[in-house]
Formats: C-alpha cells, structure tokens, sequence
C-alpha cells in the first residue's frame, strides 16, 4: 500500500520458499539439477499406469484410442498421511494430486523457514495464517473421477452384457455367478465411493484441503486456464498481495491427468 492507503499496483512481489515434485524429480532440487543437466523425464507409459495394447493405436484414426504412449510422469508420490492426519480410509479416496499439492506446500513453507503446522513439529517462523491465501492452478481435476465415474457407470456395461443374449444358454445361477465375477474383476482396481470420494477428487477441493492441514484462514480456491492455470493462479495471486486482501500467497499448480481417456480425447 502506499503512503495515502492505495493500493501499490507495482509493487515488488518477495517470493519467500519453493515447492513441488515433478516428473523424474521428487523435490525442487532435483528438478533444477535435471534443468542444468537436460535430462530428459518423457518416456513410455508405466506399465502401472495403463496397458497401451488396449488404449493405444498406431492408426491415428482408430476411435476411441491414443496414438500417443509417452509423457512426463511422476514415479512415485512421496506423502505421509500421518503427518497431515488424514485417517487410512479418507486417504483412499484422496487424488494424487492433492497428496502432491500438500507436499508441495509442506515443502514451501519449511523452504521460507515458516512453522509448518501451527504449534507441532516445526521449528519455523510462527506468521499470519489469517491473512494466507492459497490460488492453485489446475485444469482436470484429477484422475480418480474417472475411475469413481467408471464404476458408477457399470450398471450400463452390465446391461449390454445381459443384451448381447450370449450368457442365456446358461442357468440362471451359472448366469448370475458369471456376472457377478465379471463385475468383481472390473472394479478389483477401481477405487469405491464413499463420502470422501467427492471432496478427495473435486478440483475446488484441492485448497480446500490445503488449508485446513496448514490452518491457513485466508481466501482458498483454483484457477483454470488450461495449460496456462498455474500462471493465472500466480498472476491472480500477486494482484491480491498489491491489492492488500492478504499479505502472503501459496501460489503454483498441480495436475496429474494422465489417464487413458486424457490421452484419446487430446489425440483426436
């Protein structure tokens, strides 16, 4: 602000800690030594990920697959669900991509030797959670809508089953027992829905649950502007501090789309 109480729209911004984790890179360190070394993180899908032989075609025209098998992905998501108190059964519900978030902000704030959490285990400057807002880019939500949607949407996939009429030769408890296994082995993988599924996939929950692991009280919410979220979240983030409505942003982005459906529908 300035001397007569206006805001100082070209004020200088201080950016006080770094955060994240990144393809071939868990921490901010090792994502710069990757820069200034050019290593290159794009590769094949992991095979954890997704089996390109039922997703992906050479064929570019082929409906419904990627012609694309390669991307930046992230190994290994590193995250204590003990140290954010998040209890066993939430946490699988939870998007990686609100585990990445969270790290990421732990790691900010140790980074700008800030109190991580509000009087535990940190030994950093106590500062002004009332007045920290957190703006986060991103773009897709995350990956496990999908999969909570797919097994919502099974009953549809069942039917067609049941219509094809090549299961009628059968009995009706042979019938039964056959698509009761059918329906066991398509949702073995996908994750159940419960009342944390909602707010551990929604994009607008992604601050949401930032700010209540770090107890920060100010304004929380995402931004999207598509590949450009993360910049828009920082943009909006700097004209709040000029503006005097908190006096210290968590700013940045986080996504992990990097599912099948991400990858056909960006193909065609």
């Amino acid at each position: 602000m300035t001397d007569n109480g206006q805001a100082d729209l070209n004020s200088a911004i201080a950016i006080i800690g770094l955060g994240g984790c990144f393809p071939g890179a868990e921490d901010v360190a090792s994502f710069w030594k990757n820069i200034c070394g050019g290593h290159v993180a794009i590769k094949e899908v992991p095979p954890d990920r997704w089996d390109p032989s039922l997703y992906w075609s050479e064929d570019r025209s082929y409906p419904d697959r990627t012609y694309s098998r390669i991307g930046g992905f992230i190994d290994t998501v590193r995250f204590d669900r003990k140290r954010f108190r998040i209890p066993p059964r939430t946490l699988e519900s939870v998007d990686d991509i609100q585990k990445l978030a969270l790290t990421a902000v732990a790691d900010a704030l140790e980074d700008a030797n800030l109190e991580v959490f509000a009087g535990r285990d940190s030994t950093g400057r106590a500062f002004d959670r009332d007045s920290t807002a957190i703006i986060l880019g991103n773009s897709m939500g995350g990956e496990f809508e999908d999969l909570t949607s797919l097994r919502v949407w099974y009953p549809s996939a069942l039917k067609a089953i049941e219509d094809n009429g090549v299961l009628d030769s059968l009995s009706p408890e042979e019938k039964k027992s056959v698509l009761e296994d059918i329906e066991a082995r398509f949702k073995a993988k996908l994750p159940k829905v419960t009342e944390d599924s909602m707010p551990g996939e929604l994009s607008n929950c992604i601050t949401g649950r930032i700010a209540n692991a770090f107890d920060l009280r100010g304004p929380n919410y995402t931004t999207d502007a598509a590949c450009a979220a993360s910049l828009a979240a920082v943009n909006t983030a700097v004209q709040g501090l000029r503006l005097g409505q908190y006096d210290m942003a968590i700013a940045g982005g986080v996504d992990r789309s990097m599912d099948p459906p991400t990858y056909a529908k960006f193909s065609k």
